[in-house]
């Protein structure tokens, strides 16, 4: 294998893992401990609702509004007690986003990872 291979495949590799870091959100989250998954699910969509969309221009671009509609699909959250996977897709009027949210109760965070 030639430099040029070397270092092209290298730079490939850099610009992929970039683009992964640019993927994920970490945001701070409360008062999710007790809750089941409806609870959840309820907390992810009015926090990013009324914390996320307000503050992430990229996404208002995306979606074509800044008041879209969110759901989740109650079926699809998995996890429990402190731990959840929830599945969140956002419609504007430009189009959709879907992010799964993982929530960590007990660190008071989450991380908004887009598909």
């Amino acid at each position: 294998m030639n430099k040029t291979g070397v270092f092209l495949g290298a730079a490939l590799l850099a610009i992929s893992f970039s683009g992964l870091a640019q993927t994920v959100r970490q945001v701070a989250f409360t008062g999710c401990e007790g809750l089941d998954a409806q609870g959840i699910a309820a907390s992810v969509k009015r926090d990013y609702l009324q914390n996320r969309v307000v503050n992430w221009p990229e996404d208002q671009k995306q979606l074509g509004q800044s008041n879209p509609v969110a759901w989740i699909n109650i079926n699809q959250v998995k996890g429990g007690q402190d731990e959840w996977q929830v599945p969140l897709v956002v419609r504007g009027k430009s189009g959709d986003i879907h992010y799964t949210v993982h929530v960590d109760c007990k660190g008071h965070s989450a991380d908004y990872r887009r598909e």
